[in-house]
């Protein structure tokens, strides 16, 4: 007769020991890989959790008086920095505005230079016969074209632009303020460009 044998499943069979060892790893697993849901923080769940307290220590009004507190603090040094900043600017404007009115000086006595030596030519011009007459409309529109003339011309077009404007900023104001120096200058680099302006015209006569 024949025998069949039947395969029966090996059993493993496990100490106690082995398994408290596999039991504490799988609660060190399970508590590694535990999150806490209050402080996001691994290693322990919120019912253990030590970094947050359970209970509020300030009542609801205390914080948002905190909060107002540091938002009004925060307001403060960001209108200190401002403040601060425009200061800076200002000074920057004046130092500037002081510098170009000491420019200024230099074409008004070159102005005078050139004037004077233009006169002494016109009172020796009789006893040679050269006595040119200009055209004054010309003299004033060649004048008047002078990259200089033209730019402190455009310049005080916006100063007095800015005065019709109720509410002016720091640079602003501090470019209103600046308006006597620029009319200054521009008096004294509008002489400069006559005087070429005439000896220019006066050698186109001669020819």
């Amino acid at each position: 007769s024949l025998q069949v044998n039947s395969f029966r499943p090996a059993r493993h069979f496990f100490s106690p020991s082995a398994n408290l060892v596999m039991a504490s790893m799988a609660m060190s697993c399970a508590s590694t890989a535990a999150v806490c849901t209050r402080c996001r923080r691994a290693g322990h769940l919120a019912k253990d959790c030590q970094s947050l307290p359970f209970l509020r220590l300030q009542s609801v009004a205390e914080e948002w008086a905190q909060r107002q507190a540091r938002r009004a603090e925060t307001d403060k040094q960001f209108e200190a920095r401002k403040e601060e900043k425009d200061k800076k600017c200002a000074e920057l404007e004046s130092r500037k505005a002081a510098g170009e009115a000491r420019q200024a000086v230099r074409p008004r006595k070159e102005a005078d230079k050139w004037e004077s030596e233009s006169v002494g030519t016109e009172s020796t011009a009789p006893s040679a016969g050269f006595v040119h007459e200009v055209d004054a409309a010309e003299l004033e529109r060649r004048a008047s074209i002078d990259k200089e003339v033209r730019k402190l011309v455009k310049v005080l077009r916006e100063i007095c632009k800015l005065e019709e404007c109720e509410h002016l900023e720091t640079l602003q104001a501090a470019k209103v303020a600046r308006k006597p120096d620029v009319q200054s200058e521009l008096e004294s680099v509008l002489g400069l460009a006559r005087v070429r302006a005439r000896n220019e015209m006066r050698r186109e006569q001669a020819v």
